[in-house]
């Protein structure tokens, strides 16, 4: 008799955790499934031990109770959730620029981010776009529904992707900004050092957070856009090695979003330098001779129209990835790049002739997210979160704050007037 009973407790035990484990290996929380276990093993004994007939049958009533309240969590609490973690993940569909697709596409702890959420993005479900021509496919395509998100560039550009986006009957849930990406010039270190000593460049204090983030100078940026009208020399600032006229590196404004922040940057320091009648001096000016900016006009005038032609002319374009701005870089036409910190900062970790230098004056991508959808929302709040912030410090999207001033954002017909885009 004793054998048979603990050869009873010994099988509702083993089920108890048998059951238990199985049900939360299908998708129960553990809850749900020490409850459900609880009660198959409790009644499992019950049926199984061996009682005078009276108690048999009073505890028989007892375990079909049991059996049927099992039964009943199984239904309302086990099978959903056990469907729920059979479910198909939801596949996102975007467009993402491409100092961003790495990180969204390739990267592992992402991947478990998503997968938490029960969402997916795959290669095939995500297409490597620019911000512009984010622009071009948006005003294009005609079949747009499919589209959850796109994570492009700065506020400008998004404001114009929202006013194609609204035009065509999309509904733009939700346009926040995520990273927040400065830009910064990557200069080469003897060209750096020559500039320092001839007072163009400061160094940065090592007390100075910049220092921190990889700055080792620092530049005045009205000066800087100052020399970039052309009516100084290379010679004049200690740079004998170059030859061509004034000019930086910069991504073509008609398929990058960098090309149209530097040439943002440099045209609203121009413009502000029209307003003030200090364009065209035989002298470099720095910030004390503008204190305060206005930001670009919706129609570019005629004077810096020209003069941003002229820039473009003289300068190096180069793709808006860390590898083609380095290769510009090496080929020795220009000493610097007008670039994002993000890609400036892998430069300089793979190439250490090259360094940073801040700019007082700044324009900030701010990589503005746009949700059409609520499984575009639910990727919005995961690149939000302190876990995916993280991971992306590993792609450079670490930058300092409030160490510059940065220069107030133009409307998106501005920065369309300026670089001529979408043309």
């Amino acid at each position: 008799m004793n054998s048979k009973r603990q050869l009873s407790q010994l099988i509702s035990s083993l089920l108890i955790v048998l059951i238990t484990l199985v049900l939360k290996l299908l998708g129960i929380n553990w809850i749900n499934a020490i409850a459900i276990g609880l009660t198959i093993g409790l009644s499992v004994l019950i049926l199984t031990s061996s009682l005078t007939q009276r108690i048999q049958n009073f505890s028989n009533w007892i375990a079909y109770i049991l059996m049927g309240l099992s039964i009943f969590l199984l239904a309302v609490f086990g099978i959903p959730q056990i469907q729920e973690n059979f479910k198909a993940p939801d596949i996102i569909h975007g467009y993402v620029g491409g100092e961003r697709y790495d990180l969204l596409v390739i990267n592992e702890t992402v991947k478990e981010l998503l997968d938490e959420q029960n969402l997916q993005i795959t290669e095939g479900s995500i297409t490597k776009k620019g911000s512009i021509s984010q622009l071009t496919a948006l005003s294009s395509q005609t079949e747009l529904n499919e589209l959850d998100f796109i994570w492009t560039g700065d506020a400008p550009i998004a404001e114009g992707g929202k006013q194609i986006l609204e035009a065509k009957g999309i509904k733009v849930l939700d346009n926040e900004a995520t990273f927040s990406d400065p830009l910064v010039l990557v200069v080469n270190k003897n060209a750096a050092k020559t500039l320092a000593e001839n007072q163009f460049f400061t160094e940065i204090e090592a007390d100075n957070n910049l220092k921190n983030y990889g700055f080792d100078y620092g530049v005045d940026a009205v000066t800087f856009a100052a020399f970039l009208e052309g009516n100084s020399t290379w010679k004049q600032m200690g740079l004998i090695q170059y030859a061509s006229p004034p000019g930086v590196i910069i991504t073509d404004a008609r398929k990058s979003n960098g090309g149209v922040m530097a040439e943002t940057l440099i045209g609203t320091i121009w413009y502000n330098m029209l307003l003030n009648n200090l364009a065209n001096q035989p002298q470099l000016i720095n910030r004390s001779d503008l204190t305060q900016f206005q930001p670009l006009p919706i129609e570019t005038p005629p004077e810096l129209t020209k003069k941003m032609e002229q820039l473009r002319l003289r300068s190096g374009f180069a793709e808006s990835t860390s590898s083609k701005i380095k290769v510009s870089l090496e080929e020795g036409g220009f000493p610097w790049a007008l670039t994002y910190y993000s890609v400036a900062k892998k430069i300089i970790q793979a190439n250490p002739q090259f360094t940073l230098v801040a700019l007082s004056h700044t324009v900030v991508n701010s990589n503005q997210f746009l949700s059409f959808s609520e499984k575009g929302t639910q990727l919005l709040r995961i690149i939000q979160s302190p876990e995916f912030q993280e991971v992306s410090q590993n792609y450079g999207y670490d930058s300092p704050q409030g160490n510059w001033i940065v220069l107030p954002d133009p409307s998106f017909s501005a920065v369309k007037s300026l670089s001529n885009f979408l043309q």
